[in-house]
Parts: C-alpha cells; structure tokens; sequence
C-alpha cells in the first residue's frame, strides 16, 4: 500500500531531525523527546509513524540494505562503478551519511564495512594472484583498502569528487584496481 504524501513528508522531517541531532550528538543520547522537538513535531506525532528511534532507524537501515544489496548485484562485475553509485547514494542521503559518522550506529557501518570487505577480498584476490601473496597478506591487504574506502565515505569532500570530474576520471583508490 502506498503511503500519503503527508506521512511521507513526516517521515523525512524526523530523519532531516535526525540528521542534525546526528552532527551534534552520538545516536545513544539522542532521545524521542528530542527529536520530535528537532522536527517541530509532537511525540504522538513521532509515535503513530514508529515505536521508537531504534524502530525509525531498523526502517531505515531496512531500505538501505536493500538498496546496497541491489548495487552490489548490479556491478558484481565492476567494483570501481559499485563504489561509485554507493557515494552518490551516500551523497544524495544525509541521514545515511549521518548514521556511517562517529555518532552514527554501529549496525550499517559494520554492514557497509563487511559488504565492502567481501568485494575487495575477491576482488584482490583475482588482482594479485600473479604476486603470490599468501591468504594473510591478502587478508591484510582488503582489511586496510576497505578501511581506507569506509573511511572515505563520511568525507565525500575529498579528492574522489575532484578527481572524477577530471579529464581521466580515475578514483583516487583506482590504483588498486
């Protein structure tokens, strides 16, 4: 069933709320009280859309996995444009962007991390097989790329922005491609 263009606007008023408590405040000390008082709405108002800010965020959290599972399928094939549509989409959602901060939750940045780490681990594992590099050397070697990439997300104002709108469009990690 499709919701009305008024629980939908709702909806996104408490996540915009979300997002700024987000920049302010680790998620834990983040209260209903306060976020319905960020989003200019009454708590009963917060309450007939979710149980609770965990609720909103499962919801959420719901969508995006779905989402990055679609992406990861989608370019099974081509990791570099797999990375790419996840920091546009990165880029086009502030609450995701939020939520893979400091003082968002650990659940969907152990997510994102893990997909990303499963990428880069096969990945790798095709790119260097000519090196022979042992199982714990490529297992250091995707530990510290997806870390480095997981780190870029939060920080889109780095190099890759620029670089992509170069004339080579290369990614700054695309070396290890």
């Amino acid at each position: 069933m499709q919701e009305s263009n008024k629980r939908l606007k709702t909806k996104r008023t408490i996540e915009n709320a979300m997002v700024q408590l987000l920049i302010e405040q680790p998620f834990d000390q983040i209260s209903t009280v306060k976020l319905a008082k960020k989003a200019g709405i009454s708590r009963s108002s917060f309450y007939t859309h979710y149980k609770d800010k965990y609720d909103m965020i499962e919801h959420y959290q719901s969508k995006l996995f779905h989402t990055f599972e679609y992406i990861f399928q989608k370019h099974a094939h081509h990791k570099k444009d797999a990375i790419l549509e996840v920091f546009e989409y990165l880029e086009s959602e502030p609450l995701l962007a939020a939520l893979l901060s400091e003082n968002g939750t650990k659940e969907i940045q152990n997510f994102l991390r893990n997909k990303l780490h499963i990428m880069l681990s096969t990945d790798l594992q095709k790119r260097f097989m000519q090196l022979n590099l042992n199982t714990t050397e490529l297992a250091y070697s995707s530990i510290y790329l997806t870390h480095a990439l997981f780190w870029c997300l939060p920080n889109l104002d780095c190099t890759w922005k620029k670089r992509k709108s170069s004339r080579n469009n290369r990614l700054p990690y695309e070396d290890a491609w």
